[in-house]
């Protein structure tokens, strides 16, 4: 099961100061607009590398996703299959835009990093800073040049709902008509706002977007992370210790829908092995989340691959199996399997 320090987010269903307009708009552009095929990799050249947004990266393309569901009915279903950061955790609801002056339907994609009390997301959209402010005001934001903030970093606004469900991700915001940055921390809010280095150029994440995107949302976690029920045995298949695990969905609506899980190694040839030993074995091997289930369960097909040094292990979704699997599959502790833990 996934360390987290709080609840995760629901199945359905964003500063010390909010910076100048010109600081997150202008020149960049909505990073969804150059997206195209490569969504996790676009969204994660805009996280800063920092040692604590290293862990756990949340990413997903809302725009092409609507794409896929033009119908709103169908649309709000697939939506089971995002995971939502803390920072757009309520954003569904109309307390969020209350309390923040955006939602959901405002955003078109968003990445997002790390763990409550150090969070950072940066999401992409057709925003209203004037609306957003109002809201800062009336949910109790400081004004300071320039923008808005509440608390000390890391802290949380017990006082309302929007607020406890938020935890610290929005007491940092900086705010343009195409992008939000909010963040727990002051440091981090400043990181994000012209990033030297990214998380998109660190090999072991540059490896694990190609891999995977295109994607309509992931989670990019330290395999070490991933976690079995706690008392259940259970078997795994590598032999080595994988450095990342990437999970997604592309959803592509009518065209159907492409479960995709990366492990990243430091060796090519640990790669290579490690996917015999899955392919071998994984459709009979049982989900350590639902005993007595098999992946064979979940998917009909499954097709594992070697490239460098990623193993790549995608199944297509039935019509009928629901979009939120994916995170299901991770949530409980399924992937343990997948993960040798590092001596």
């Amino acid at each position: 099961m996934i360390e987290r320090a709080r609840r995760l987010a629901p199945a359905l269903w964003l500063g010390v100061l909010v910076l100048g307009v010109a600081g997150c708009g202008g020149a960049q552009s909505s990073a969804s607009e150059a997206a195209g095929d490569a969504p996790l990799a676009t969204q994660l050249a805009l996280l800063p590398d920092q040692p604590e947004l290293r862990r756990h990266v949340l990413v997903a393309d809302l725009e092409r996703l609507r794409l896929a569901y033009p119908e709103e009915a169908d649309l709000r279903v697939a939506l089971a299959g995002v995971w939502l950061p803390d920072a757009l955790v309520g954003a569904d609801r109309a307390l969020w835009r209350r309390a923040y002056g955006l939602g959901l339907e405002d955003i078109s994609a968003f990445a997002s990093a790390g763990y409550h009390p150090a969070e950072l997301t940066v999401a992409d959209g057709e925003l209203t800073p004037s609306a957003m402010r109002t809201a800062f005001v009336r949910s109790g934001y400081r004004a300071s040049p320039g923008g808005f903030a509440r608390g000390e970093d890391g802290s949380i606004d017990v006082t309302s709902e929007a607020g406890r469900l938020a935890l610290s991700s929005l007491n940092r915001v900086v705010v343009s008509a195409r992008r939000v940055i909010a963040a727990s921390t002051t440091l981090l809010s400043q990181a994000a706002r012209s990033p030297t280095n990214t998380l998109a150029a660190r090999g072991d994440f540059s490896a694990a977007a190609t891999a995977l995107d295109p994607i309509t949302s992931a989670v990019v976690l330290d395999a070490q992370l991933v976690r079995p029920p706690f008392g259940v045995p259970f078997e795994t298949l590598p032999q080595h210790s994988a450095d990342l695990i990437a999970v997604g969905i592309d959803d592509a609506g009518s065209e159907g829908r492409m479960l995709k899980i990366a492990l990243v190694y430091s060796d090519p040839e640990q790669a290579r092995s490690d996917a015999e030993l899955i392919e071998r074995d994984l459709e009979s091997t049982e989900l350590p989340g639902a005993p007595g289930s098999r992946f064979a369960d979940v998917a009909s097909e499954w097709n594992v691959t070697a490239d460098d040094r990623v193993v790549l292990i995608t199944a297509s979704l039935s019509p009928e199996q629901q979009s939120g699997i994916w995170r299901l599959l991770v949530e409980r502790g399924d992937l343990a399997p997948f993960v040798r833990p590092r001596r």
